[in-house]
């Protein structure tokens, strides 16, 4: 799989209309959305047309994805970050107003899985990046309300620090941000895609030399130095890439449907 850029088209000639509520309902299923609380709805945030041949994924709903999409005539969106949020205004306005007008229009449908993608321990974000980096997982990470999101993974090489940021490098791309703190080796390492960093306390205590995440903060650096562990923040959206395109070709193989990932760059 191609983390920067993947794309699985089936061959046109055998794809097939599939009705938007048996996708809907594998979706459901497969992620084990009902397993987790949520501050996102996850499924079906805008329902365009009744049937999907073209699916396109992206990591979060915005008006250059929808425009992609629209632009190779998708019948459905498929995000990570989906548009609406418990916190958000329910005032249908601004750029809340000019996507659904977008998409309505269209009758483009907008799916998002946030928390269930993260979590799943075959498609989803964590699982997918311990995987490219050729790590086992060895014990559950990252508990959030109740519920592991993550996992811990042990690299069975003797591989130093520098050669681990290396691979680390090239899978995500960008430059992260690097808190070189920890242990010459490399052997456990804890990952939690996205803003994460207050788990890096769980990471020490589980035993990790280094923890991965998306975004930092400013107590991860005294913290990383005092208590000598590796953190890497290489960036929100870039450790979040993963699980759309997984979800998206299990899809694409599942129905026989087309499935494209678009990449719409974001640096943090």
């Amino acid at each position: 799989m191609n983390p920067g850029g993947f794309i699985q088209i089936i061959d046109k000639e055998l794809t097939r209309l599939i009705q938007l509520t048996e996708l809907e309902r594998f979706l459901a299923e497969t992620l084990q959305v009902s397993s987790i609380a949520d501050y996102a709805p996850n499924g079906v945030q805008v329902r365009g047309r009744d049937t999907v041949e073209r699916v396109v994924g992206g990591v979060s709903a915005c008006m250059d994805l929808f425009r992609a999409a629209d632009q190779v005539a998708a019948d459905l969106i498929l995000v990570h970050h989906g548009m609406f949020w418990n916190k958000d205004s329910r005032v249908v306005e601004g750029i809340l107003k000019s996507r659904l007008s977008f998409l309505l229009a269209r009758e483009l449908t907008l799916m998002a899985y946030h928390l269930p993608l993260d979590r799943h321990p075959e498609y989803g974000n964590n699982a997918m990046i311990l995987k490219h980096l050729n790590l086992k997982a060895i014990a559950p990470f990252g508990l959030y309300h109740g519920t592991h999101l993550s996992f811990l993974g042990e690299n069975g090489s003797k591989e130093s620090f520098d050669s681990f940021v290396v691979r680390v490098r090239q899978l995500f791309g960008g430059e992260p941000l690097i808190l070189p703190f920890g242990p010459e080796r490399v052997r456990k390492v804890a990952v939690c895609s996205g803003a994460a960093p207050e788990l890096v306390v769980e990471a020490k205590a589980a035993g990790a030399d280094l923890f991965i995440t998306g975004e930092a903060a400013e107590p991860l650096y005294h913290f990383a130095r005092e208590e000598r562990i590796h953190v890497i923040a290489a960036g929100h959206h870039r450790t979040e890439k993963f699980g759309i395109q997984a979800i998206g070709a299990l899809v694409a193989q599942q129905f026989g449907i087309e499935f494209q990932f678009i990449d719409i760059p974001n640096p943090i």
